[in-house]
């Protein structure tokens, strides 16, 4: 069976499987003398905060670490598993706390996204061995598992800029190409496309996740760089918190990068717990 490690973002208390073998609870800490604990005090969670997410924090110099971290929110997360390096895992996986992969006879079931309770049974489903097994056959034959796609009625620019400023986003399709010039000719994705994976819960495969992950940082760097403001609170969009926007830009960037880079995808539904 193929070594795979999922790490989970949480916020807030919810519930979890701290026994489950292969997925990890996660939490952004505070380094300050009221560092902030886990939403459970639970020995099992991981810290992701020294782990190279303060790299990017003087960016917001005007800007508590705590808001800082509300900001950048699960991309910590994705930046802490970058950086466990080549003797970590082969296959790296990220999603939050609400949300995980069906995997186990995926096929068998044809939604886009389950909603399942919140509750043990239900993560302790999700997290199993089981799954696991489901997981690592798949990587057989793929080098990404993610959720499932979505059809718009209108392309995926267009449906970005229906909610969110405009300045982030054309700062973003800038430093792709900046990034990493290759992509230019795949550009009219967001533009002439409109099937696109929302609420980027994945595993990819290690190597894949590290080249994912730095891209998407180095792309944000050139954003914060050339921006106005890197963290705006006035509304000016239907958006009621505009500075998530690296959440919003990271969660069009993931499945951009799987189309750009012709990654093999199996795709499952998502599940929400409510």
């Amino acid at each position: 069976m193929k070594n795979i490690k999922m790490f989970m973002h949480l916020h807030r208390e919810f519930p979890f499987n701290y026994d489950s073998e292969w997925v990890s609870p996660c939490y952004a800490g505070g380094t300050g003398p009221y560092e902030w604990k886990p939403p459970v005090d639970r020995k099992e969670f991981i810290n992701v905060t020294p782990n190279g997410i303060l790299n990017y924090r003087h960016y917001y110099h005007n800007t508590s670490e705590d808001n800082f971290l509300k900001a950048i929110g699960q991309q910590a997360t994705d930046c802490f598993a970058a950086n466990l390096g080549f003797y970590g895992p082969n296959y790296i996986g990220v999603g939050s706390y609400r949300r995980y992969l069906f995997i186990l006879d995926a096929h068998r079931n044809p939604h886009e996204k389950i909603t399942m309770p919140a509750n043990e049974e239900s993560v302790k489903f999700l997290t199993s061995n089981a799954q696991l097994e489901a997981a690592s056959k798949l990587f057989d034959s793929v080098d990404v598992i993610i959720n499932r796609p979505r059809t718009l009625d209108i392309s995926i620019e267009e449906q970005y800029l229906q909610s969110q400023p405009r300045e982030y986003w054309d700062l973003f399709k800038e430093a792709i190409v900046k990034v990493n010039s290759t992509y230019t000719p795949h550009m009219w994705w967001f533009t002439n496309y409109n099937i696109i994976t929302y609420e980027g819960v994945y595993i990819m495969r290690k190597d894949l996740f590290y080249k994912l992950v730095n891209e998407y940082f180095q792309i944000m760097k050139y954003i914060w760089e050339n921006c106005k403001n890197t963290y705006p609170t006035e509304r000016i969009t239907s958006e009621p918190l505009p500075w998530r926007y690296p959440g919003f830009l990271n969660e069009r960037f993931v499945p951009f990068f799987i189309f750009a880079n012709s990654l093999k995808k199996a795709e499952v539904p998502l599940v929400f717990l409510n």
